[in-house]
């Protein structure tokens, strides 16, 4: 039962589809338990079914975004090809999924995403839910069984409007996303608040060193790199990353690690206090406010630094990479004041690039 103003977790898309799968693999009827990567179970019913498939409603919680109370649906049928561009292929056991976005599901279509030009936009951390909790329900036993797996989202192209994936060459639909399976809701003042008592925490329990992550992939990175930290010592701060540096320095720790990827790089870089994409999204045209020469290149057409990369040569775009990562620490360290920044910047798959 929920106490009192605590806000209500919900569920991604990408555990939506995970949902229906199963559920239409088990010719559930009811309710759908699903296993979640960082561990547990989560308990999602079911929104209708038919007899080769199901649909469940996405909930965000408390805290919903535009994709909340959307339908994912799913439908499952024997295959033996061929697969499609936009398919993807997943061994599930010795089995294989291929996973087909159907209508309201986008397709990418410019470079520099997770995913390459042409793909259903349904992200590799859904993908290895999906495979793991397929193979959970028995699929793969039988050696060489292939399965397509085709995900739609009602109304998805409508509500694509009112998200990034426009502006960031994803077209006709939504994406599948959610690298924890869980929407894990919060309210701005109460979150920073938290940030802030977390950091206080550790310095007053002699903690001279913290580390501030992003997401998931920066924590699991952060973790490795720096085994000394505990695991109190080690901060989610989604995007509020001056208020966490500014608060840090008050509690007077001695070293911060600053764990982040490209994208939230070039916003310190920038001096954005707050990193959120709506609130502000990033504009490549400011490298050339940072002295960097890039002629020819349409910079206001793009915006994130997958694209960027992919218009210039690896040497080049770490030449860039590094000149925006020396602006970011001499931001983050005139926040900072006298605590240490350590600038710990990973690739998507988290691995450390300086």
């Amino acid at each position: 039962m929920k106490t009192p103003g605590e806000l209500r977790s919900g569920f991604t898309t990408g555990s939506a589809m995970t949902a229906a799968a199963v559920a239409a693999y088990l010719d559930l009827r009811d309710r759908v338990a699903i296993l979640l990567p960082g561990g547990g179970t989560l308990d999602i019913p079911i929104a209708r079914r038919w007899p080769d498939g199901v649909a469940v409603v996405k909930d965000g919680g408390d805290d919903p975004d535009v994709t909340s109370g959307c339908e994912v649906a799913v439908t499952l049928c024997p295959f033996d090809g061929p697969e499609t561009e936009a398919d993807h292929v997943e061994p599930c056991g010795g089995g294989t999924l291929v996973v087909r976005g159907a209508a309201g599901v986008g397709r990418v279509t410019r470079p520099g995403l997770a995913l390459p030009v042409g793909k259903s936009s349904i992200n590799a951390g859904p993908r290895r839910m999906l495979a793991e909790n397929m193979a959970h329900a028995g699929f793969g036993r039988r050696e060489g069984e292939r399965l397509l797996l085709s995900v739609s989202v009602t109304g998805g192209e409508e509500i694509a409007r009112k998200t990034l994936n426009p502006s960031l060459g994803i077209e006709g639909g939504i994406s599948i996303l959610g690298h924890s399976g869980i929407v894990r809701p919060f309210s701005n003042a109460a979150y920073a608040r938290t940030i802030v008592l977390q950091l206080r925490s550790i310095a007053a329990n002699g903690g001279r060193m913290a580390a501030l992550t992003t997401g998931n992939r920066t924590t699991g990175a952060v973790r490795r790199d720096y085994p000394e930290l505990v695991p109190e010592g080690i901060v989610p701060i989604a995007d509020f990353i001056r208020i966490a540096v500014r608060a840090a320095a008050a509690a007077k720790l001695e070293t911060l690690v600053v764990g982040c990827m490209a994208g939230k790089l070039f916003k310190y870089a920038c001096g954005l206090w707050n990193t959120h994409a709506h609130r502000n999204r990033l504009m490549l045209s400011q490298l050339r406010d940072f002295g960097i020469g890039l002629d020819g290149l349409p910079l206001e057409e793009m915006e994130t630094m997958g694209e960027l990369a992919s218009r210039l040569t690896p040497e080049r775009y770490r030449e860039i990479l590094d000149a925006v990562y020396e602006r970011a620490r001499q931001v983050l360290q005139e926040w900072a004041g006298d605590t240490r920044i350590v600038l710990a910047l990973y690739d998507s798959e988290g691995r450390r690039l300086r």
